[in-house]
């Protein structure tokens, strides 16, 4: 039997819902008006980045009691992140939607993989969905060509320096190690002098569907690329494909060594992203789609996850159609090669446990491998 989960995590979980059934709404505005450890709920929005949908639904449910409710002194931290959220993300769909269109008037094309495009898509409000990059996916063939439009209009592949205001080249090493070990290249960045809230915009420029290693998915990435769409001004993947990227992208870091060593294996966003997506009412040709792509395991993991993250949210349909046979990766913490963990504590519980590497055996609790 396991330990039930506190009020303040119960109250995360619901105002992290894209769209809470009267249900929830009602359990919600009777835990804001219950004595809660309120400074711990701020916290759990803001490391698992759903500030922007607590803040959402606090507006459209209970802003009118704002005086009344027992966490209203922190209600205006919500507020400004969601509205610094907001302003942040029109800036970085507008310099992605720019460098697309650059990109495709070269004849090269690409879309638009999870944060901006699932923001513009899946949320009602901009300010829901807080992204820092951008992730490109295109032909592989085509990088030559990406590469000299990308440095031709100023990009740099580096780091941004906080101290000095400006991009720090990599080192060539880091850049053609990550080319040749990753699914994709070393971020480009370019700094963005008259943006409000962005200090760059950075591209991720994606090459494989086969994430954190360097195997190549040429014909795989083809097929979503020949199904983007129009989404916001920016081309994105379809919406069957961006649910099951976004899913894969979940999966693949939950169960990565190197994530978990530095806990972000479990960011509560990412299932809030798979679940905003799931409110598309045809859901039919996910499995089909899925299995296509060879990603049936990994979108099972996200909606296994999901559902027992959040009861009642994935259709039981559809996680009985993706089901294998076997289930006992579920639980597996691997490193690229090899299982080197198995969880024995719930998700829902290591989602907000600061202390579950404690579980983790000691040869595994080392630096992380930087890749």
């Amino acid at each position: 039997m396991t330990d039930p989960i506190s009020k303040e995590i119960e109250l995360t979980l619901l105002l992290s819902l894209p769209d809470p059934g009267p249900g929830e709404v009602t359990s919600m505005l009777a835990l804001l008006n219950t004595p809660l450890d309120w400074n711990q709920v701020l916290g759990m929005l803001t490391v698992h980045r759903t500030i922007g949908v607590g803040w959402h639904n606090i507006v459209r449910y209970a802003v009118e009691q704002r005086q009344t409710l027992r966490p209203s002194y922190f209600l205006r931290s919500l507020m400004v992140t969601a509205d610094g959220q907001r302003v942040k993300a029109r800036e970085q769909l507008e310099l992605t939607a720019r460098v697309q269109q650059i990109l495709e008037r070269a004849g090269a094309r690409s879309a638009v993989l999870k944060g901006a495009a699932v923001a513009a898509m899946a949320y009602p409000d901009l300010g829901m969905r807080m992204f820092n990059d951008n992730d490109l996916l295109i032909d592989r063939e085509q990088l030559a060509s990406v590469v000299r439009v990308l440095e031709a209009d100023g990009y740099v592949q580096g780091n941004w320096d906080y101290a000095t205001a400006s991009i720090r080249p990599a080192p060539r090493r880091e850049v053609l190690h990550m080319a040749v070990n990753s699914h994709q290249t070393y971020p480009y960045m370019k700094a963005t002098p008259d943006a409000v809230m962005l200090e760059c915009h950075r591209l991720d420029v994606h090459l494989s569907i086969d994430l954190m290693t360097g195997n190549r998915t040429d014909d795989a990435v083809a097929l979503l690329l020949d199904d983007r769409i129009e989404a916001s001004g920016l081309t994105a993947l379809s919406a069957t494909d961006m649910l099951i990227m976004t899913a894969v992208h979940f999966a693949r870091e939950a169960v990565h060594r190197d994530e978990v060593l530095m806990l972000k294996d479990l960011v509560l966003n990412k299932l809030v992203d798979v679940l905003a997506l799931l409110r598309r009412p045809d859901l039919g040709d996910v499995p089909a789609r899925a299995g296509r792509l060879g990603l049936s395991r990994e979108v099972f993991f996200a909606l296994h996850y999901t559902d027992e993250t959040f009861p009642g949210r994935v259709p039981a349909d559809l996680l009985e159609q993706l089901r294998p046979e076997r289930l006992d990766y579920l639980d597996e913490v691997g490193d690229g090669r090899e299982v080197v963990h198995r969880w024995s504590s719930p998700v829902k519980q290591r989602f907000f446990d600061i202390h579950r590497l404690r579980e983790l055996d000691e040869a595994l609790a080392g630096p992380a491998v930087r890749r």
